[in-house]
């Protein structure tokens, strides 16, 4: 259900933007919206467990520049959901494999400055970025989980403008863990237990993210698509104590590749 929202909001918005706005074809436009669908690949693995599966959404973001010096301002907006394949095993070795429910939600905001080279322009930037994955597991004995977490992203943007209205370029970023949370409702499974908080220090993880796009300029917007990889990497986190024991959220990591189609205006 929460895909179908997803996307049914994703395409209203494209007809809607479509009729009603216009392109600025410069490197560095006072403002460009982007509006279009996501697919994502995600694979999360952790020593005793692996999910995969893909994920389906849209996203939504904003760059601007300013001044007479070309600074910077994005904000964006992410959402995906679907099903994951969880391959894991219970506390007593036994096998076990199910769908999971999954969504991934994600924002950001980010500043930096562009510098034009002619047909070319380079922004590096740095921001303040949030990611949220629900992740609920449909097996007996299966609980929801809750990953929060708040990073520092460092990287540069790159923009070609080529003849006859296409345009490449992509982006290269760092990413730097602030601090994250990792709930587990573990009260689902039985009445002896309790839901676990397990916090993720400031720099135990970080990631990475490449990507590269391909644009066609029509008269009043472009039409985009913009494959994209991402890792993510977490040290084990801080304990919690409850009643039935002393949990740990395990060193994890996260490869997730997809697409995006958009339409910028």
């Amino acid at each position: 259900m929460f895909k179908n929202k997803l996307i049914i909001f994703t395409i209203g918005l494209l007809l809607i933007a479509s009729s009603a706005f216009a392109a600025d074809k410069e490197l560095f436009p006072s403002s460009e919206f982007k509006l279009g669908y996501e697919g994502m690949y995600m694979d999360y693995d952790e020593p005793a467990m692996n999910e995969k599966g893909i994920l389906n959404g849209g996203f939504g973001s904003w760059t601007g520049y300013f001044s007479e010096y070309n600074i910077m301002v994005n904000a964006e907006l992410e959402g995906l959901a679907g099903s994951l394949r969880y391959d894991g095993q219970y506390g007593d070795g036994t096998p076990v494999k199910c769908d999971n429910d999954d969504y991934f939600i994600s924002g950001r905001a980010t500043i930096g400055m562009g510098f034009d080279y002619g047909r070319t322009g380079i922004t590096p930037y740095l921001g303040l970025a949030a990611r949220y994955w629900n992740d609920d597991i449909k097996a007996t004995g299966g609980y929801e989980r809750q990953i929060k977490q708040v990073y520092m992203p460092i990287g540069v943007n790159l923009i070609t403008r080529l003849d006859k209205g296409w345009s490449i370029g992509g982006t290269l970023e760092g990413d730097l863990l602030l601090g994250g949370n990792v709930k587990s409702k573990l009260s689902a499974v039985g009445s002896n237990y309790d839901d676990v908080n397990n916090t993720q220090e400031f720099a135990s993880g970080g990631g990475g993210r490449i990507s590269a796009f391909l644009e066609y300029d029509l008269e009043g917007y472009s039409l985009g698509m913009e494959p994209y990889f991402r890792y993510w990497y977490f040290k084990e986190s801080e304990s919690d104590t409850i009643r039935s024991g002393t949990y740990v959220e395990p060193e994890n990591k996260f490869y997730m590749s997809g697409v995006r189609l958009y339409l910028k205006f």
